[in-house]
């Protein structure tokens, strides 16, 4: 059936958008990108001529103190509609949450101006750009009969986004159920990054328990509470996809490195030593890396099993509110979270961390062919030491024994040689001093050395 002409009562559209305040490791906020976020509502209230918006106050210091509640009207639409809504901003433990409402509060609105809801495609991920992403909301009342509605719930869908957008974003219904007696269908795109998600709730008010039980709000907090957990599980799960893919470049080098060893190994032992002690310098960094990919893969791990646990508690709360729901489209998401998305890093750990043992095997394997090349080069060169030792202190005494003996011979040196006089027998103790003396010993020295060996 065509809905384009149908209508529906007191629509509204709600942005729950979750960014991160504090991390593990830097406990403080990132004022730039935080900032960023309050600048981009302000903007939005800029676009459309809300002025309480438009000038939204930046939190000092980060903090926000219970909530920061704001109710603002907009300046006339299209066909005289009038925006009209509230921002409310929320500080959950380490992430800002914020409850950014646009109504039209009239009995009727046709599905055609609900675009007004969303102007400009100005609710969408790509233009919010929280860390931790966001949930549309979209809540209205049916007016008269509609005979499907998973097709009612599709038409609003294409109505809130521009045709463009809704085709490139692929948006798919993926499940559906009752929240407050009344139909609710869940719509995703599966981008694989957090950032490029789009998840998007649409609730059709069906019955007057729902409109009783959505005024008294007592869902809403278990509902924000349930999301922040569900998009801090997904923004896990996308960190820990890449910290495996980081290891799994880094156990790469690691492989080739290990078949350059085979080959390296059996070479001359300057270019192996040259090579090796490169390596000792880039593999431990390497190694270090590999360590703290691994370390984050836990921490993404226990991320995930600490929000599911939550997550659990606050859907416990919201099925209290009415014996009428079906909230499996919620609790499947747990499911998956614990048999999908926890056992992958699992499995990812079950890879790498054998890899872990290799790195440290390697480096203690090179470690321990340079000490070798080492002690040999050293023991050589001592070897080498001795024998000249010997030698030239033996051909130091030998020389001592020649001056004495110079010194007996009470003849002058003539340092003038000449074929026709005799050599001075200087000539011939420095000729049996350098020529037999030294080499004399230098045997002897090679000898000792050999036994020693």
């Amino acid at each position: 059936m065509d809905y384009s002409t149908a209508k529906v009562a007191n629509p509204k559209l709600t942005l729950y958008a979750f960014h991160l305040y504090k991390n593990l490791a830097n406990n403080s906020a990132s004022i730039e990108n935080t900032n960023h976020l309050w600048i981009t509502f302000q903007q939005i209230g800029k676009k459309l001529g809300i002025p309480k918006l438009e000038n939204l106050p930046i939190p000092k210091n980060q903090e926000i103190s219970n909530e920061d509640f704001i109710k603002f009207t907009a300046i006339p639409h299209q066909n005289n509609l009038h925006l009209s809504g509230e921002i409310n901003r929320l500080l959950i433990h380490d992430t800002y949450a914020v409850d950014l409402t646009f109504r039209y509060p009239h009995p009727e609105v046709e599905l055609t101006n609900l675009k007004g809801l969303n102007q400009d495609n100005c609710l969408l991920p790509i233009n919010i750009n929280a860390s931790l992403e966001q949930t549309l909301v979209f809540f209205a009342q049916p007016v008269g009969n509609i005979y499907s509605a998973k097709a009612f719930a599709d038409a609003c869908v294409k109505a809130l986004i521009s045709e463009d957008t809704f085709n490139n974003l692929n948006l798919s219904c993926q499940s559906q159920g009752k929240l407050l007696n009344s139909p609710i269908f869940s719509y995703n795109n599966d981008a694989d990054s957090p950032q490029e998600q789009c998840h998007i709730l649409i609730w059709l008010n069906k019955s007057k328990e729902t409109t009783d039980l959505e005024d008294s709000g007592e869902y809403y907090y278990p509902l924000i509470d349930l999301l922040n957990c569900r998009h801090k599980i997904i923004y896990a799960r996308s960190q820990s996809r890449y910290c495996y893919q980081k290891a799994r470049e880094k156990y790469s080098k690691l492989e080739g490195r290990v078949n350059l060893f085979n080959n390296l190994k059996d070479k001359p032992a300057d270019s192996k030593l040259k090579e090796f002690n490169q390596w000792l310098n880039e593999i431990p960094a390497i190694s270090f890396e590999y360590s703290r990919y691994l370390r984050d893969l836990q921490l993404h791990k226990a991320t995930i099993q600490t929000n599911v646990k939550n997550y659990k508690l606050y859907l416990d709360q919201i099925t209290r509110l009415c014996k009428q729901d079906n909230l499996e489209f919620l609790s499947d998401f747990a499911e998956l979270a614990e048999d999908t998305f926890v056992e992958q890093i699992n499995t990812d750990l079950a890879y790498l961390t054998p890899g872990q043992s290799l790195f440290e095997q390697l480096i203690q394997s090179i470690r321990g062919i340079v000490e070798i090349e080492q002690t040999k080069r050293d023991r050589s060169l001592e070897k080498t030491l001795q024998i000249w030792g010997i030698g030239l202190g033996g051909g130091a005494i030998f020389s001592g024994v020649v001056v004495q003996h110079i010194d007996k011979i009470n003849q002058p040196v003539d340092w003038h040689l000449s074929l026709s006089k005799p050599p001075h027998p200087f000539y011939a103790s420095l000729f049996l001093s350098l020529f037999i003396g030294i080499p004399l010993f230098l045997g002897i020295g090679w000898l000792i050395a050999r036994r020693k060996k």
